[in-house]
Parts: structure tokens; C-alpha cells; sequence
């Protein structure tokens, strides 16, 4: 249905899912939180720095976000705008940053404004540590949070209107002018060349394996680590773990060892032709 599937998109050149899959939901829930969150966040940057900025912040994190998914959680199949939502929260700490001494200044604050501002940047930072958290359960896509917000960070300090200091009375020098033009100019390059980079790395993967195994602790960690392993409250789909070997004997066969520590014994035809890329990609099916 155009969800994001690393498989489809490597080996059967459906790139366009990398799109589709933000405007897809996994359910009524799914989509209203997304909505609600777009709606707060979306709403606030577009009144604040129009509609081709929000449009930007948005659009370009989540499709980054996707793509990091799809190297790093290949077996993972993924749904949702949330990568363009952590973009756009990401712009959000880029524009806070950017424009930190006016924000927190006391010759621009008056009646206690400081104070609001400091309560805005607290929740903030609540809001993407808890979000954080909740992506280390399953069926959450982390990759896609966390990318997205890194991507539109680095979009948002060269989309983000930075406001002049001149208007407030306070003057820069030469110097601090054109160290602002450099580092606007650095996040737009820098968010260009990762995605290309990206890109390129997803493209000449195979769809099925990560380069980086062990990264998918970014994405969910089985909970609490210090219990039993079959007694922990909620476990990972750790799929891409599958190990198998091709045994003769005593017929032909696949020894698999499983991510619980199971093995299982999976038989196969002498005389079907085995194709081992195929075989690779079928093997969390066995488990």
C-alpha cells in the first residue's frame, strides 16, 4: 500500500514509497496524535516564518528520517509522518539557538517574559526525551525520530528567519555577521550531502541486511534488560538477527538459531534451486 519496505525499495525500485509511506497511518490513533502534533508545531512555524519554510522543515527531515529507517531497520516495515514532525521540532531548537541571547536577554525581555520563554525551552526538551523513551518500545521507529529531528535541525538553521539584533538596538560587528552567513550556509550543505549519502548507502544495500546490527538498540531495547529474557515486559522484533546454516546431513536442511535462543530446524528440497539472497530474506519467516 506504499508503506516503507527496504526490500521493495532496494530490489524492486519502488523509491517512491520513501514518500508515501509519510502520508500513511497505522490506525485512527496513529493518525490523530501525528495530526494533532503536525497541527501544534506545523502551525506555530508557518504563522512565525511562513509556508514555504514549514513546508521545507517538514517535508525534507521526513524523507530523511524514512531513509535512515530504511538502512538501519530493514526488516522493519513503517508508516507515519513523524519524521517530518521531529523535523519540525528539530527547527524549533535551531530557531531557540539561533536567536538564544535575544530569547534570553534582559534588555529585550520585560515583565517576565524571560521566564516563559525558559518554561517554552523546558518542555520542549521534555517532550523529545520522553519521546526518545517511547521510541526504545516496539513498533516505533526511532530512526525515523531521531533522523528527522537531526535533518531539520540542520534545515532550520539556514530556513529559520534569524531575528536582527539591530532591531532591538543591539549591534553586531563584521565578524559576528559573517560567522551567522557561514553557519546558515552549513546546515543546508551538510543536510544536502547527508541525504545524498543516505541515499546512495540504501541503494547499493540489499534491502534485507543493516550495515550497523547492533544500531537497532537506538530503535527499541527489550524491557527491563536486567530480568530473565523470558521475563521481560515487552520485546523487540529482532528479525535481522536470524543466523542459519545449510546442513547435508543427515538430509538436506537449515539449522537456524533464532534472536530468543531457540533453534529450529527447517527442511528443503534437494532439488529446488537455492538461491541464497532469497533465502536470506525468508529466513525471519522460519523463525
Amino acid at each position: 500500500m506504499g508503506a516503507k519496505y527496504s526490500d521493495l525499495i532496494v530490489n524492486h525500485n519502488e523509491a517512491w514509497r520513501l514518500v508515501t509511506s509519510i502520508v500513511l497511518h497505522a490506525g485512527v490513533v496513529h493518525y490523530f496524535i501525528n495530526m494533532l502534533a503536525l497541527w501544534f508545531v506545523g502551525s506555530a512555524i508557518e504563522r512565525t516564518h511562513g509556508v514555504l519554510a514549514a513546508m521545507i522543515l517538514f517535508i525534507i527531515p521526513a524523507i530523511g528520517g524514512i531513509i535512515l529507517s530504511a538502512i538501519f531497520l530493514p526488516q522493519y516495515i513503517t508508516v507515519g509522518a513523524s519524521g517530518g514532525i521531529f523535523g519540525l521540532i528539530g527547527a524549533c531548537l535551531a530557531d531557540i539557538i539561533m536567536n538564544w541571547k535575544l530569547l534570553f536577554s534582559d534588555f529585550v525581555n520585560e515583565d517576565g517574559r524571560k521566564h516563559r520563554h525558559v518554561m517554552v525551552v523546558v518542555f520542549l526538551i521534555v517532550d523529545i526525551v520522553l519521546n526518545c523513551i517511547i521510541g526504545l518500545t516496539p513498533y516505533v521507529d526511532n530512526f525515523t525520530h531521531l533522523g528527522g529531528m537531526t535533518i531539520g535541525f540542520l534545515c532550520g538553521i539556514s530556513t529559520m528567519e534569524r531575528l536582527s539584533s539591530d532591531f532591538f538596538g543591539i549591534h553586531q560587528n563584521c565578524l559576528t555577521k559573517t560567522k551567522q552567513i557561514i553557519i546558515r550556509f552549513f546546515g543546508l550543505i551538510v543536510s544536502i550531502i547527508g541525504i545524498l549519502i543516505a541515499t546512495i548507502v540504501l541503494l547499493e544495500g540489499d534491502g534485507a541486511t543493516t550495515p550497523c546490527p547492533n544500531c537497532n538498540l537506538l530503535s527499541c531495547v527489550s524491557f527491563p534488560p536486567w530480568n530473565d529474557y523470558n521475563n521481560r515486559w515487552w520485546y523487540c522484533d529482532d528479525c535481522g538477527g536470524v543466523t542459519a546454516q545449510i546442513m547435508l546431513h543427515p538430509a538436506l536442511h537449515l539449522n537456524l538459531e533464532c534472536p530468543d535462543g531457540m533453534n529450529v530446524q527447517i527442511d528443503l528440497d534437494p532439488d529446488m534451486k537455492i538461491d541464497k539472497g532469497d533465502l536470506e530474506r525468508k529466513l525471519p519467516e522460519y523463525c
